[in-house]
């Protein structure tokens, strides 16, 4: 009873090796599962990794925004301007600096309109300060002390913003963003190894019949680890294409929002080393989805009688 059990499995199964495959792992429900699942964890890596560059260049553009520059705010008074214009053309001639000029009405406007909308006009009936904005061309302790200098003699009650804190607190949200950002990343990638080290573990449990019976004809456990290998290397390449697919154009989508729609988002411009994370993460899936069904299927095979 045996001998016609064992013939006919290895028929079977030699029928079967014309798709690349000594055990039909093409064959059994799930496959498609797998590859959706790969698919979504590509994309989740790849807005992850996406964000993580997009808060860099944020966060880059933020600070030297701010690192290099000052606003002195000369009090409403009757000699606020007269006061600001001394200051301006003795700052113009201060070396280090590169531009001072004092703030329009316009420009103020300019600055209040996300929170004025087009109902600027009322600034013209506001007692403002005169702004002056000073554009240094490196900030250093001896030039800033210059200009508080300069300031302290020629505008005595303007206050000197060097935006320190703004700068401090631009750094920490970024930089914990970015933290956040890389954790996610890590956990998605942890995620990954599970989803296919349990699809591994399901199929080997499918086809246990057919281990066996590759353990009988002589089979290394490398012969059958390189099958689940291959199996697992041919889903993965098929989820990272459609997850790749789905991040561009979610990519491209944000791009063209924020383009039309300017001041509502932040525009950001991925350099050419950031396009590296197209080819780095599915690098990255590919080596740990060896790795992990790999390391299942010699696992499970040790366990195997």
């Amino acid at each position: 009873m045996l001998k016609p059990k064992i013939h006919n499995h290895i028929f079977s199964i030699a029928h079967r090796n014309t798709t690349g495959y000594d055990i039909p792992l093409h064959t059994r429900l799930g496959t498609e599962f797998l590859v959706l699942l790969i698919a979504l964890m590509t994309y989740l890596l790849l807005l992850a990794a996406t964000g993580n560059a997009g808060l860099g260049q944020l966060a880059n553009k933020w600070v030297s925004g701010l690192a290099n520059t000052m606003t002195i705010e000369v009090p409403a008074s009757d000699t606020a301007i007269k006061q600001a214009l001394s200051l301006t053309e003795k700052l113009q001639q201060t070396n280090g600096i590169k531009t001072a000029k004092i703030l329009s009405q316009e420009d103020m406007g300019e600055m209040l309109s996300p929170w004025l909308g087009n109902q600027t006009a009322v600034l013209s009936d506001l007692p403002l300060p005169t702004l002056v904005s000073v554009e240094m061309e490196q900030r250093t302790d001896q030039l800033a002390d210059k200009i508080s200098s300069l300031v302290r003699t020629y505008a005595p009650s303007a206050i000197v913003d060097a935006h320190e804190d703004w700068l401090v607190d631009l750094l920490k949200l970024t930089n914990g963003l970015r933290l956040t950002s890389l954790v996610v990343f890590t956990l998605i990638l942890f995620v990954t190894a599970l989803v296919i080290a349990g699809a591994v573990r399901s199929r080997m449990a499918i086809h246990q019949r057919e281990l066996e019976l590759l353990h009988i004809m002589g089979a290394s456990d490398r012969y059958v680890s390189v099958q689940f290998i291959r199996y697992i290397f041919s889903q993965s390449i098929k989820g990272i294409f459609y997850g790749l697919l789905l991040g561009v154009v979610t990519l491209a989508g944000f791009a063209v929002y924020t383009n039309q729609t300017s001041g509502t988002l932040p525009s950001v411009h991925l350099g050419q080393e950031d396009f590296l994370i197209f080819v780095a993460i599915p690098l990255l899936l590919v080596i740990i989805g060896t790795i992990t069904a790999r390391q299942t299927v010699l696992s499970v095979l040790n366990e195997m009688p």
